[in-house]
């Protein structure tokens, strides 16, 4: 029986096509909008409670800023669950959304840093932090000029000619979606429950670009049963170097984060360049 006529595999497909079409559906949309709002809203209006002496929740902040910081980290987790339906349609889509987050931890560093300033704004002998928040800033800015570019020259073309083998690929890439979905849903999950509890949250991002370095490079060798063309392997495994930098950005300090950053992405870019230019069948990748 062929891999893609597996009852099994069919049924996990189906699961995933649900998942994928609630998600991007109008009403859940407005759902993550509208939760979005609230978050935002909500953070403002308790950090303003606390300091007027209403609450006494030692995990809520005092700095108004703060709640920009909390409301940009819901967005990145809505993120987070958007690459995982963009990888079934496209390794190279599900880098560029990679790229998106990044840029988007880089923004919400320099609101961070905004936010550390004292409430009257008095920024004198603050030269190093002000330098590190345009380095964010400017950093971000780069990343997605570069995102820009990508989606300009990237052609998504097809990992094999043969339909079947086509239709093959993307439902392992299916089954390996659901997996990251449950593993990625259940992280988000214990993050804010630790955070709620005020308990030792762990780094959310860190884990995050770690687990994608796996995923990546287990794509590689998922692809080989489909193409072991020089050029897909290259570029596959080059997706997972530039995973590999964006996860060591986090451990680099500013402004090197930065500039390791925007080097991947610039990475990145190249290496789709180069792989479009080479004559290949240009059909879309599904």
């Amino acid at each position: 029986m062929h891999y893609t006529q597996s009852k099994i595999i069919l049924t996990i497909g189906n699961w995933f096509d649900r998942a994928e079409k609630s998600w991007h559906s109008q009403g859940f949309v407005r759902i993550m909008a509208s939760s979005l709002i609230f978050t935002y809203l909500m953070a403002i209006s308790l950090i303003e409670l606390k300091r007027a002496g209403f609450v006494l929740w030692e995990i809520i902040p005092s700095n108004h800023f703060k709640s920009i910081e909390m409301a940009f980290t819901l967005l990145l987790f809505f993120e987070v669950i958007s690459l995982v339906f963009s990888l079934v349609h496209s390794v190279s889509k599900s880098m560029e959304i990679q790229l998106q987050i990044l840029s988007l931890i880089l923004l919400r560093n320099a609101f961070k840093i905004f936010g550390s300033f004292p409430n009257n704004y008095q920024i004198m002998h603050m030269e190093k932090e002000i330098l590190y928040m345009f380095a964010d800033a400017f950093g971000a800015l780069i990343i997605f000029g570069i995102i820009i570019m990508i989606r300009k020259y990237d052609k998504h073309r097809a990992l094999n000619r043969r339909v079947d083998m086509q239709k093959s690929f993307v439902s392992a890439k299916k089954i390996i979606g659901l997996v990251m979905l449950v593993v990625f849903i259940a992280m988000i999950f214990f993050d804010v429950y630790f955070f709620f509890c005020e308990l030792d949250t762990f780094n959310f991002f860190r884990m995050f670009f770690t687990f994608m370095i796996f995923i990546d490079i287990f794509l590689v060798f998922i692809s080989l049963r489909y193409s072991n063309d020089y050029q897909i392997l290259f570029r596959n495994s080059g997706f997972a170097l530039a995973t590999i930098i964006m996860r060591l950005a986090f451990e680099a300090p500013a402004p090197y984060n930065d500039i390791m950053g925007v080097g991947a992405a610039v990475f990145v870019l190249a290496l789709v360049i180069i792989y479009n230019r080479i004559p290949l069948p240009d059909v879309v990748e599904k």
